[in-house]
């Protein structure tokens, strides 16, 4: 559903004051919120007036929802247009459209926040001597508390990170992480955690190191073993030498073997579109980073 920036949600030439309530709009939302709005009335064609908060937007729509219908809405732009995407339910997400939708805004949305995070805090640190993901992570929490910019794109990051956890979920692959202090040297740090079976946990992590390098580990822990233990595969672009900025993504625990290296599988370069490449339909949609 798109909203023009040319439309008038009221009808008649725009007052200053119509036109002040719709930046306060704009202000209240953000980029990734969910959103419910209440259908009102067929306009013509293919747009549709709608309610949503004290607002009424004339919006474009596919489907036309009976008058007095409740909609949901995913908010994927607000410059220089609102864009914002109708949420059908009891929809398989991996057949739908809108999975792509919630996963490139996610992808746009944590780029940015790497970004900020690179230039405004990760070099000024020093790599800590002991427990450093524990330091990077308070580091980074108190930086957040003093930034407001970076905390809203933050924010925005973990309300889009919690939709893409809903699909994730719902289609039993396990639970999705955002963890940028444990390599804050790379981008686009991820985990995937199975859930426990015998004590046997299946965990897939994901970076991309200088120069756009994606690798993938993906490795079991064994929790019933004292001390636990993790059992690990590097999957690698082609591009990707092992041995070469991969030593970053690995670990000199002697409870963690390496069991070798490998591509990364064809049509998959990170977490999401290895979960998601089963979806021959959306395959060109999801390779958002190949």
């Amino acid at each position: 559903m798109r909203i023009s920036r040319n439309s008038n949600p009221y009808g008649g030439g725009q007052s200053s004051t119509q036109t002040s309530r719709g930046a306060q709009f704009k202000r209240k939302v953000k980029v990734g919120q969910l959103l419910k709005g209440r259908m009102l009335r067929v306009e013509q064609e293919g747009f549709a007036w709608v309610l949503i908060g004290d607002m009424e937007l004339l919006a474009q729509v596919e489907t036309m929802p009976e008058p007095g219908q409740w909609l949901e809405f995913l908010v994927l732009s607000l410059e220089p247009s609102i864009l914002l995407r109708q949420l059908q339910h009891g929809a398989d997400p991996r057949g739908s459209i809108f999975l792509r939708d919630y996963i490139r805004s996610y992808l746009t949305e944590r780029d940015k926040l790497d970004a900020l995070l690179a230039s405004s805090l990760w070099k000024q640190l020093s790599l800590p001597a002991t427990e450093p993901y524990t330091v990077y992570r308070t580091e980074l929490i108190k930086f957040l508390t003093q930034a407001p910019l970076v905390l809203d794109q933050y924010t925005r990051v973990m309300r889009l990170h919690s939709s893409v956890q809903h699909m994730i979920t719902a289609s039993g692959h396990g639970s999705f992480h955002y963890m940028p202090w444990l390599m804050p040297d790379a981008r686009g740090v991820e985990l995937l955690v199975s859930k426990p079976e015998k004590n046997i946990c299946t965990v897939t992590a994901g970076v991309i190191l200088e120069g756009a390098q994606h690798v993938l580990t993906m490795g079991q822990i064994n929790l019933s073993s004292d001390p636990v233990s993790f059992a690990y595969r590097l999957l690698l672009d082609k591009n990707c030498k092992a041995g070469n900025n991969t030593s970053r993504a690995t670990s000199a625990s002697t409870n963690c073997t390496c069991l070798g290296t490998a591509e990364l599988p064809t049509g998959a370069h990170d977490i999401l579109s290895l979960i998601f490449k089963e979806a021959p339909a959306q395959r060109r949609g999801l390779d958002l980073r190949a």
